[in-house]
């Protein structure tokens, strides 16, 4: 019955401190006001919440940091990251989320489109060449001029996009966006 008592007394304080831990390592949500900010992943402003007003069209940030209000033009910020662990880039006042960052950066939006009896929410992928760059809808056109020099590339993106291939395309078996699998291989 010792034994057992013991036991149980070390099962709980390795299972409280997994937990502890756990949460220790839960990044915070915040702001990005540089690009470097964002690649060193140092919030400029950690917060209590987040309001990026995105559906309403606002041109600014609202942050509820440390119990106070502070209101930040878009303009002036990277961007942010959420606490589903997500960084977004704002772009004409729009927050891009970042999804893919290898050779050039892949970005989501959910816009909202007509269907049926009403609008509803649907992903629609862009790209930017560099970070600073602008995010561009991610098509074959747009790919053949933000590359001008990788002739192969733009070939195998022209090509896949007759093929009625989506670049947008996830490969779950190599763990990538079908554009970058082109990208990828037209390097080599």
């Amino acid at each position: 019955m010792k034994k057992f008592k013991l036991s149980m007394i070390l099962i709980i304080i390795i299972t409280f401190g997994f937990i502890k831990n756990v949460n220790a390592q839960k990044q915070s949500e915040g702001l990005y006001l540089t690009y470097n900010d964002y690649l060193n992943h140092k919030l400029s402003y950690t917060t209590d919440k987040i309001s990026i007003h995105e559906f309403i069209g606002m041109k600014n940030v609202t942050v509820i940091s440390n119990g106070k209000k502070i209101i930040i033009p878009k303009s002036q910020l990277f961007g942010y990251h959420d606490s589903n662990n997500n960084d977004y880039r704002f772009n004409d006042d729009k927050a891009y989320q970042i999804i893919d960052t290898t050779g050039f950066y892949i970005y989501s939006y959910d816009k909202l489109v007509q269907q049926g009896k009403g609008p509803k929410p649907t992903r629609v992928y862009f790209f930017s060449k560099k970070t600073d760059d602008a995010i561009l809808p991610l098509t074959a056109e747009n790919i053949a001029v933000a590359f001008p020099k990788n002739t192969k590339f733009k070939y195998m993106v022209e090509v896949a996009s007759k093929s009625d291939i989506k670049l947008d395309a996830y490969d779950a078996q190599s763990n990538e966006y079908k554009i970058k699998e082109l990208y990828t291989e037209s390097l080599k």
